[in-house]
């Protein structure tokens, strides 16, 4: 009886410290959780990765009302346009944008594993979504896991049908409902529509999970699931272009060039990606450990079990990497299955949970040295972000002109904010060898569209793909009309089109150097150096602006700065600028009122410390760094100056 208050003494304390510390479990994990969300913002702007830019670019294009396969060219499935098209209908948004759905898709997968059948606590689902969350957000971008491409939306759709339907039907198929497994019908019925080659998977998760007293609701979801696909790839693209683009060419000529096999060679691909790294060996034993636990609840040969491994396995045909990240995905439905014997009950389980999430928290957090750079230092292509090229598209077009970014330059059509000018709008070997001997009645032509369409600015970077194909081999008829009808700026792979020329001197005058003029100094002035034969221009060739290349020196100058320039009737215009307005290496522009110049200099009003640069050589001598702006549209530069 003395004992009796002790022990519920003790008890009590014990409650109360338990209490304590389930309190600090959920404190640790809404503080994870903020971590995740600001994580999740930086992976927006992380990486630049051509391929989900190609899907980006597509996407717009059949939001302007082009044809997906007929007028644009893809090799992936129709279902990976269709989340960025819906977007696109109502809000044109770059990558970032596309990326924010692939986020919130991201968290309907991870919700479908924590509402796992194999999880029996609250405290277990947390966990799992603390795993899960860890995995995705900081190991699958390593792998583009991130990004708006068909691999991705592949891997979340397979993570959400396992683990709502594929795993409970084999599990404990009583409690199944209608409800997941008509969207399991509808989602492995989808899976082929991003690429053929989940075909195999799909199948073979739909055979393991097939139950006969659920069948209706599975038949009915396949229904749906084929009929929206069929229906969007026929009105927003061609039955016969999908066939064209998507089977046969992905099947006959593209493994020509990437070795890749069809038939038995592909099987030996998926067991090589299976053991070619630690990473893949990892995912295997969560499959495994997983399946184990699976193979108990059939009675005989484990069948559905073994359809389910094998069609996990199916996901790396094409090789490890980034094709490879369903597989990936894949695996967080298993996790589960691993954390079924924690036990919110026990103080040391909540201890060592409250731990790894302040470690996760900790890598979040991105103080770890190399961490923040790591995920800042390669920004995403944004409409607001430049590239040279994108300052000279801005440049010379509107923003309805089209551009050509070749071999495969996509983010550049992002960041010039302007649509390709053929729907061949990267262009590799193996489109080259199709255009051969196209099928199905189905042919984009760039060559010709490039000739009608006639785009002011192209990016031709002549690749020589995988070391083994040269520009020459694939793209002769390009460099054809680029070489006739297109001016090649000096040292880079832009051309710009002869016609936005007043002459063609730029282009020709070669073994030229740079060098600063003497720096402003307050009270002082720079003379402008112009090029003789535009001092006196004809009466088609007025003068209507002027561009002075300026060198800040790298830093920003304060006050004010006049441009004087004398017109040939002898009378003198003043500009009055501001040098903290300056760009260092940056053309600074001048409109002014049409007419022929022949003298000018940048004069000090209150400011100094900046130079104009200067163009030297042989045959011209000394020449300041202008750009000319003409009224009849043309311009011109002083040979040797850069061109942006």
């Amino acid at each position: 009886m003395l004992n009796i208050p002790y022990v519920s003494l003790r008890n009590n304390k014990t409650d109360k410290v338990l209490i304590f510390t389930k309190i600090t479990f959920y404190v640790v994990f809404v503080i994870f959780c903020l971590f995740v969300v600001r994580y999740q913002y930086f992976l927006l702007d992380y990486i630049n990765w051509g391929d989900e830019a190609e899907t980006v670019v597509a996407v717009k294009m059949m939001s302007s009302g082009m044809k997906l396969y007929s007028e644009i060219f893809n090799h992936h499935g129709p279902l990976t346009f269709l989340p960025g098209l819906l977007v696109e209908k109502f809000i044109g948004v770059d990558i970032r944008g596309h990326r924010v759905i692939i986020a919130f898709f991201q968290i309907l997968a991870l919700i479908s594993v924590c509402k796992a059948q194999y999880l029996t606590s609250n405290f277990q689902r947390i966990v799992a979504f603390v795993c899960c969350a860890v995995i995705v957000i900081i190991c699958f971008p390593e792998g583009f896991g991130h990004t708006y491409q068909y691999q991705t939306l592949a891997g979340i759709m397979l993570t959400i049908v396992l683990s709502i339907y594929v795993i409970p039907a084999i599990l404990n198929s009583e409690k199944l409902t209608s409800t997941s497994v008509f969207l399991g019908g509808v989602l492995l019925s989808s899976l082929p529509f991003l690429a053929i080659t989940y075909l195999p998977v799909a199948g073979l998760l739909y055979i393991a999970a097939l139950r006969k007293s659920f069948a209706k609701y599975l038949v009915v979801g396949t229904v749906l699931g084929v009929f929206v696909n069929l229906s969007f790839l026929g009105y927003f693209g061609s039955f016969a272009g999908f066939w064209a683009f998507h089977i046969y060419l992905n099947a006959e000529i593209l493994p020509e060039y990437t070795g890749l096999q069809p038939g038995w060679m592909l099987i030996t691909t998926a067991i090589q990606a299976l053991t070619s790294d630690f990473s893949h060996l990892f995912a295997l034993l969560f499959i495994l450990n997983g399946a184990f636990i699976l193979s108990k609840s059939e009675l005989k040969f484990p069948w559905r079990t073994c359809f389910v491994i094998a069609g996990l396995c199916s996901l790396l045909i094409r090789g490890p990497g980034f094709h490879g990240m369903p597989f990936f995905y894949a695996t967080l439905p298993f996790i589960p299955f691993i954390l079924s014997g924690i036990d919110d009950k026990s103080r040391s389980h909540i201890y060592i949970t409250i731990g790894v999430m302040f470690l996760c928290i900790v890598k979040l957090s991105l103080v770890m040295p190399g961490d923040k750079f790591k995920i800042t230092s390669n920004p995403v292509a944004t409409e607001n972000s430049q590239s040279e090229f994108s300052i000279l598209v801005k440049e010379f077009t509107e923003k309805d002109d089209k551009i050509i970014a070749y071999s495969f330059q996509t983010p550049e059509y992002i960041v010039s904010n302007r649509l390709p000018a053929s729907g061949y709008f990267f262009y590799l070997p193996w489109q080259a060898k199709y255009n051969e001997n196209p099928k199905f009645g189905v042919s984009i032509d760039p060559c010709k569209q490039i000739s009608e369409g006639r785009p002011k600015v192209m990016l031709l970077d002549k690749w020589l793909v995988w070391d083994r194909y040269p520009w020459e081999s694939y793209a002769s008829c390009i460099q054809n009309i680029a070489d006739k009808n297109y001016w090649q700026v000096p040292g880079k792979p832009y051309y710009i089109r002869k016609d936005l020329f007043a002459t063609g001197d730029y282009f020709a005058s070669n073994n030229r150097t740079m060098a600063p003029s003497p720096v402003l100094h307050k009270g002082g002035s720079i003379p402008l150096k112009l090029k003789d034969r535009l001092r006196q221009t004809s009466n088609t060739k007025k003068i209507d602006g002027i561009g002075v290349l300026f060198g800040t020196y790298m830093r920003t100058n304060s006050g004010v700065a006049r441009l004087v320039l004398k017109s040939i009737e002898g009378k003198t215009f003043n500009f009055d600028f501001s040098l903290s307005q300056l760009s260092d290496n940056r053309y600074k522009y001048f409109s002014l009122d049409e007419g022929s110049y022949v003298a000018g200099e940048i004069e000090s009003i209150t400011g100094d410390g900046v130079s104009t640069w200067e163009s030297n050589g042989a045959t011209l001598g000394t020449l300041t760094c202008l750009k000319y702006y003409y009224s009849d549209g043309t311009v011109d530069l002083t040979p040797g100056c850069p061109i942006i």
